[in-house]
């Protein structure tokens, strides 16, 4: 899993590096608490063009996960007391769904959004 997750922080950033202009900008830290079964805050924004570093804190007493299927996003489970963190490059504006892929836990209402402007 670490690899994963080494992989998808290098591809994204190496795309952040192309993208818009904003080579070398710093990234937008964006941090999400999960517990059961809700994020917090359920709505976070970010901007277009601009890497997003994104820290997910289980609060929890079981695994969670973070999944932004639409931009390719998903973080490592994360056990209780445990943090994960990822970079992403949102391009397109728009309202993109968050969930927690752990199974039931989405039906469960551990849903947000990432709003990206």
């Amino acid at each position: 899993m670490r690899i994963w997750t080494a992989l998808l922080v290098a591809s994204a950033l190496a795309a952040a590096a192309v993208g818009v202009g904003l080579a070398g900008a710093s990234p937008q830290t964006v941090k999400i608490t999960a517990k059961e079964f809700a994020f917090e805050p359920k709505e976070v924004k970010v901007r277009a063009g601009q890497p997003v570093r994104l820290v997910l804190e289980n609060k929890g007493v079981i695994e969670h996960d973070i999944v932004v299927d639409r931009l390719g996003v998903k973080a490592r489970p994360v056990q209780p007391g445990k943090t994960a963190e990822l970079t992403f490059t949102p391009k397109a504006k728009g309202r993109y769904p968050i969930v927690c892929s752990v199974p039931g836990h989405k039906e469960a209402g551990m849903t947000g959004t990432l709003v990206v402007e």
